[in-house]
């Protein structure tokens, strides 16, 4: 059985995942309530920040691993594949979050917009964790530089 390069080494932190989580949901629950653009443009970029840098640790924490499993045969493709398929859980992690907060503050909800939000929430997990993807994707197999 093959493992795929997800599963392995170290997970994303419990924090890191609740930090990302509130901010997308934070951002979606702007969108429902229809903030203002000069509210929604710096959101966004925070969000995306924070989703990066997390990202971008997780992948600095892995290098061995990942290092490892391309030892073992996986692909770059698969190393890639793994962190977006991570990135994505968390933007749908941080739709959820973003929803039911929506549901609860605003105790209304339009189904094309929560549909929408939801959809930015993921998308935009998926669009900030992409540097960091090629990064663990280009780990050689030979394990990381000791620079």
């Amino acid at each position: 059985m093959k493992t795929h390069p997800v599963h392995a080494g170290y997970r994303i932190s419990v924090a890191s995942l609740v930090c990302c989580a509130v901010v997308i949901g934070i951002f979606i629950l702007m969108i429902v309530a229809r903030a203002p653009a000069w509210w929604l443009l710096p959101m966004f970029v925070v969000t995306e920040v924070v989703v990066y840098k997390t990202f971008s640790v997780t992948v600095r924490r892995r290098r061995r691993d990942v290092a490892l499993l391309r030892c073992f045969g996986a692909s770059r493709a698969q190393v890639f594949n793994g962190v977006i398929a991570e990135a994505a859980w968390v933007g749908v992690t941080g739709a959820v979050v973003g929803l039911v907060s929506v549901f609860v503050l605003l105790e209304r909800m339009n189904f094309d917009l929560g549909v929408f939000a939801a959809l930015v929430g993921a998308v935009g997990a998926v669009l900030a964790a992409l540097v960091p993807a090629i990064r663990a994707s280009r780990i050689p197999p030979s394990g990381p530089s000791q620079v």
